[in-house]
C-alpha cells in the first residue's frame, strides 16, 4: 500500500467509524487491494477514481443504511429518514448531483412542511375533539338517571366522537408513515439513478 493509499484508507476509517470494526476493516481491505489491483496509487487518481474520502464514505453509508432497510422490512421512520438524509448528503457531495441534491432537499423540505403543518392542525382537532368526548360523556353519565332522554343524547355524541378519534389517530399515523416510505423510496429511485449509475461506469 502506497503512503497516498494509506492516507486515503485513514480518512476512509475515519468517516466510516460509526460502522462495525470489522466491516470497516473489510472495506478498506476491498478497497486497497481494488487500487493496487488497478495500479492507482497517487492522490489525483485515486479521487478520480473514487473521489473524496468523504464522498466514497457517504456511498457506502447510504448502501450500509439502503441494505440495512431492505433487510428489516418492519424498520422504523426514523432508520428511513436516516437512509433519506444519507443519500441526500451523497448527492449533496458530488459535484455531479449537487444541484439534483439541492431540488431534492428543497422539495422534501416543502413536504415536510406541509405534513407538519397538517399534523399540527390534526393534533389541535384531536386534543379538542378529545376534551369535547370526554365531556359529552361525563354530561351523558351525568344525566343518564336524571334525564334519560338528554343523557342518551350527550352520551350518544360522546361515544361517536370517541369512534372518530379511534379511526381518524390512526388514520393519520398511517398517512404520514406511508409519506415517509414515498420520500425514502424516491430518493433511493434519484440515488439509484444517478449516484450507482455513475459508478456502474
Amino acid at each position: 500500500m502506497t503512503s497516498e493509499t494509506a492516507k486515503y484508507m485513514q480518512m476512509l476509517r475515519r468517516y466510516l467509524r460509526k460502522l462495525p470494526d470489522d466491516e470497516i476493516d473489510d472495506i478498506v481491505e476491498f478497497y486497497s487491494e481494488y487500487l493496487a489491483d488497478a495500479g492507482i496509487d497517487t492522490k489525483a487518481e485515486i479521487e478520480q477514481e473514487l473521489g473524496t474520502p468523504r464522498q466514497l464514505a457517504l456511498k457506502i453509508l447510504a448502501d450500509h443504511s439502503i441494505k440495512e432497510e431492505a433487510e428489516d422490512q418492519r424498520v422504523v421512520s426514523k432508520t428511513k429518514i436516516k437512509t433519506t438524509w444519507l443519500i441526500i448528503l451523497t448527492l449533496l457531495a458530488t459535484p455531479a448531483t449537487l444541484i439534483i441534491g439541492l431540488i431534492l432537499l428543497s422539495v422534501l423540505i416543502a413536504i415536510f412542511a406541509v405534513v407538519f403543518s397538517g399534523v399540527v392542525v390534526v393534533i389541535s382537532l384531536a386534543g379538542g375533539g378529545i376534551f369535547l368526548t370526554a365531556a359529552a360523556i361525563f354530561t351523558g353519565l351525568s344525566l343518564l338517571f336524571t334525564n334519560l332522554g338528554t343523557g342518551l343524547f350527550y352520551l350518544g355524541i360522546g361515544l361517536l366522537g370517541l369512534g372518530l378519534l379511534l379511526i381518524v389517530i390512526p388514520l393519520v399515523w398511517g398517512c404520514s408513515v406511508w409519506i415517509v416510505k414515498a420520500c425514502t423510496r424516491l430518493v433511493q429511485h434519484v440515488y439509484y439513478r444517478y449516484i450507482k449509475k455513475e459508478a456502474a461506469k
